[in-house]
């Protein structure tokens, strides 16, 4: 019966954040990439709390292509959406389901909503663009604390 009302307290939840209703998401920064061309995630270690609702906020401020790449990290989250906004700031596609990786053209940014649902140390973030990761464009992604609807 537990897992039946935690399915539906869930579903709820995300119903309400999809009409823009209820808790304001964590926002979480991080740039793929730095201005001086750089190889490296700033910062390079991103940690969620199971429960809560995130923001990540994804920027290249280089001038490659990169990617925001985590194979575990997908597989432990729930993908509200993806935005990506134009110069303007108005939102010009939205992305729903399992993300794996997201390549960020130079200027772009991308906003990530999710919930953290299962636990994980050490997920290895990466950009497996060319050489980059060879080059120091590596990280990690922890997700840790109990269930939202655990005892």
């Amino acid at each position: 019966m537990r897992p039946i009302i935690a399915l539906v307290l869930f579903s709820l939840a995300n119903l309400c954040f999809a009409t823009g209703e209820g808790p304001r998401a964590i926002e979480v920064k991080v740039s793929v990439g730095t201005e001086d061309g750089k190889m490296v995630f700033i910062p390079d270690h991103l940690e969620f709390e199971r429960g809560k609702h995130y923001k990540l906020v994804i920027h290249n401020p280089s001038n490659e292509d990169h990617y925001f790449s985590s194979d575990a990290f997908g597989t432990h989250i729930h993908t509200n959406k993806v935005e990506v906004a134009d110069k303007s700031g108005k939102t010009i596609v939205e992305v729903h389901g399992a993300v794996h990786a997201l390549e960020l053209k130079p200027g772009a940014t991308a906003e990530w909503f999710f919930y953290p649902m299962r636990n994980g140390e050490n997920m290895k973030l990466y950009c497996h663009k060319g050489d980059h990761e060879e080059k120091g464009m590596v990280g990690t992604i922890t997700i840790f604390g109990k269930a939202p609807f655990s005892k």
